[in-house]
């Protein structure tokens, strides 16, 4: 074995001299002298080697060990330090002395450096045979032999605990002026570290003056699981953020979870040494007071705050999911529970009086329903509860509800008493919808209204028919066509770009003797739901043919009449028939009646609606789709209508100058109304810069206030041939 600054302690060549010398020596005395001179040499340098190995021994502790880590030598100051035997280390593994800080790659990296030939310098933690942790500065250093090859190492070590405790002391106050800053914030600081071995995650730092909040005791926290601060958290939650973080996928990462009562909102920030992830920095704010906040607004928003039930919008959901996870044998009902006359006690004790009758009756509600089922409050003086069971439970827990509100009520010196009106409709019965329960369910507890009140009924599907309203006002419409109470006002339809008038629009007008003008916005509709709109409708195309017939008579220039027609008259297998009828009944000559129809009513049966239209057309009649760009009529129906004119509608004309897009929309709709060959008539033009922008777009004509709004027939005449409109 060769180490270089031994090998200069002996001369080899002058002890190859004295050997050599042997060889011609001849008396016994020679020999002597020649053996004197060798001990004597030898024993000079033994003693300098053992000076030497003083000297290393005091400056290096000296440790070699063989290819297989086995110590094969180990000096006696070293032995001492360690506190063991010498016999207690010779030949075993080196490995005894492991202090378990280094991990398996830092002896990896150590033992193929030396193994290449190369000399490997570093710091390594031994721990004594007490279980002491020393530190030295290490060299270790390959031994080859004669031919170069490596037969063992030598470690010479320096002890360095001072220099380390020194560090440890310096980072021990660093952390210390560290942790003074961090207990001065509001939030929680932390760093967590990861163990390579066993991949766990451990807390190095936990400060903050959140931590006093959360209970956390910090001078405990060192090498602490995560559970300290994640706490009532899914733990493979948090752990996948860490491990996300740690493995360097993310640059920061945030989430929400919970530590006992309290909610947090915490930052994960990695710190990196050496393009690697040697620690993560964390904190943590409490955003329990903004969590409360918004499991507050959620409340509020799916419940009443004067009875504390849930609202409309809660019961909207209840019912959507109740409906959807239902299945044919389900059984359940919604009652819809009206107040029988609760405006009257406002108005006679006040609203706060009032308030505190609601409040008593949801709990007298409550309090009939119990188990069975869920309150809500719909809204004023209505509330819906929706019960299980079966029709018979129900009709019993119905009458039960009406028992509990109408027991005297005692408010402030006041007695009384309210009674409820409830009507009842149950899945799989009435419907399997929701929305159809709920409109079932309404139109029972008005008829109830209108039949005596105080009482409960169920769903049935006459009860369409039957509201109070339809049927008080399906009586005056029929009186007032008896009597010819309607009459015709015409508005006109004025060429965008002459100024001429080419046609009118007949409207429907009603003046009722006792309640004065009914707007048709209200008659209509009834009309349509109590079956006489087609009296109406006849009603109105006849009298619109009889006035162009008495024009024509009286010398006037034939013009257009635009007629509306309503959804149910177009549905009528003889509807062109009746109006073929009419028109011949009157002498009208066709090429001058026009019949508008809504977008959506030619969307019901539609191809039966198209053979109509076409029958009207093949007599001369023209058409036009009325309310354009408000249904849902398809492109492809549009071309199969045999239609004329086109009918932009009038919420998008008189908003026109104020919304950007509106005019965008009414261009679209000309230019598609051009493209399948039809006029376009703009309605509800009531400005000049409306009239400018339509011309503008090449719309063909308008109608609107901005040239008259409708007017009975003989003020039209005037209109037509005076000077001045009629404003």
């Amino acid at each position: 074995m060769t180490i270089n600054p031994v090998d200069n302690l002996v001369d080899y060549q002058e002890i190859e001299q004295i050997i050599n010398r042997f060889h011609t020596l001849s008396t016994k005395d020679e020999m002597q002298k020649i053996t004197n001179e060798l001990y004597h040499y030898f024993k000079k340098k033994m003693h300098s080697n053992r000076g030497l190995n003083e000297a290393i021994s005091k400056a290096f502790r000296l440790m070699m060990i063989d290819h297989a880590g086995y110590i094969i030598y180990i000096d006696e100051q070293f032995c001492k330090q360690l506190g063991y035997m010498k016999e207690e280390l010779l030949f075993h593994h080196y490995r005894t002395l492991h202090a378990g800080v280094h991990d398996g790659q830092f002896y990896e990296d150590m033992w193929s450096t030396v193994q290449k030939g190369n000399i490997w310098e570093g710091d390594i933690c031994t721990e004594t045979k007490m279980n002491a942790i020393i530190w030295y500065r290490t060299k270790l250093i390959p031994i080859v032999d004669v031919e170069d090859r490596i037969v063992a190492f030598a470690a010479f070590r320096t002890d360095i605990n001072d220099v380390k405790d020194e560090d440890t002391q310096l980072v021990e106050a660093l952390n210390d002026d560290y942790r003074k800053v961090f207990q001065q914030l509001m939030n929680l600081i932390f760093r967590v570290r990861k163990n390579k071995e066993t991949g766990e995650y451990r807390f190095s730092l936990i400060e903050g003056k959140l931590t006093k909040k959360l209970d956390i005791h910090t001078e405990n926290t060192y090498d602490q699981p995560l559970d300290i601060v994640f706490k009532n958290t899914d733990n493979l939650h948090v752990i996948e953020k860490f491990d996300r973080v740690f493995a360097g996928e993310e640059k920061e990462t945030t989430f929400k979870h919970q530590h006992g009562s309290f909610f947090l909102y915490s930052l994960l920030t990695p710190i990196m040494e050496n393009d690697e992830v040697i620690e993560v920095v964390g904190s943590s704010i409490d955003i329990t007071s903004l969590e409360n906040a918004e499991k507050r607004i959620r409340y509020l928003a799916f419940h009443d705050q004067l009875t504390d039930l849930p609202n409309r919008s809660k019961l909207r959901d209840d019912m959507k999911e109740l409906v959807d996870q239902a299945d044919q044998f389900s059984s359940f009902a919604v009652l819809y529970c009206d107040i029988d006359r609760l405006k009257h006690i406002n108005d006679t004790l006040g609203d706060f009086l009032g308030d505190q009758v609601i409040q008593m009756i949801a709990k007298r509600l409550n309090n009939a329903i119990k188990d069975n089922g869920s309150l809500y409050r719909f809204g004023g003086d209505e509330f819906v509860a929706i019960i299980e069971g079966t029709k018979e439970e129900i009709d019993r827990l119905s009458e039960k509800m009406l028992c509990e509100i109408k027991q005297p009520i005692s408010l402030q010196g006041h007695e009384f008493f309210v009674t409820s009106s409830i009507g009842i409709s149950l899945f799989g019965v009435d419907s399997f919808n929701a929305e159809a329960l709920m409109n079932h369910a309404s139109i029972a507890v008005h008829y109830c209204k209108v039949n005596g009140r105080n009482s409960r009924l169920f769903y049935t599907p006459k009860m369409n028919k039957m509201y109070n309203d339809i049927l008080l006002m399906e009586g005056e419409i029929r009186k007032a066509l008896y009597h010819n109470d309607f009459e015709l006002y015409y508005q006109p339809q004025i060429n965008v770009h002459t100024g001429e008038v080419i046609g009118l629009e007949a409207l429907i007008r009603w003046y009722h003797k006792e309640k004065g003008y009914i707007p048709p916005s209200e008659f209509i509709p009834l009309a349509e739901e109590c079956g006489l709109i087609t009296q109406i409708g006849e009603w109105v195309i006849r009298k619109a043919c009889n006035q162009h017939v008495i024009w024509i008579e009286k010398g006037f220039k034939p013009i257009r009449i635009a007629v509306n027609v309503s959804a149910i008259e177009l549905q009528r297998f003889d509807f062109a028939n009746k109006v073929a009828v009419i028109m011949e009944e009157t002498n009208m000559d066709p090429a001058y009646l026009e019949l508008e129809i809504t977008e959506n009513s030619v969307m019901r049966n539609t191809e039966d609606c198209i053979k109509t239209m076409n029958a009207l057309r093949d007599m001369g009649v023209s058409l036009s789709i009325d309310d354009f760009g408000t249904g849902y009529s398809s492109f492809g129906y549009l071309r199969k209508f045999p239609i004329n004119f086109l009918k932009i509608d009038q919420s998008f004309v008189k908003n026109v100058l104020a919304e950007s897009s509106n005019a965008e929309i009414i261009k679209a709709m000309i230019q598609l109304a051009h493209t399948f060959g039809l006029k376009v008539v703009a309605e509800g033009v009531e400005e000049q810069e409306v009239l400018d922008l339509l011309q503008k777009q090449q719309c063909d004509y308008y109608q609107g206030y901005f040239f008259s709004k409708p007017i009975p027939p003989d003020k039209l005449e005037q209109l037509l041939f005076g000077s001045q409109p009629v404003i």
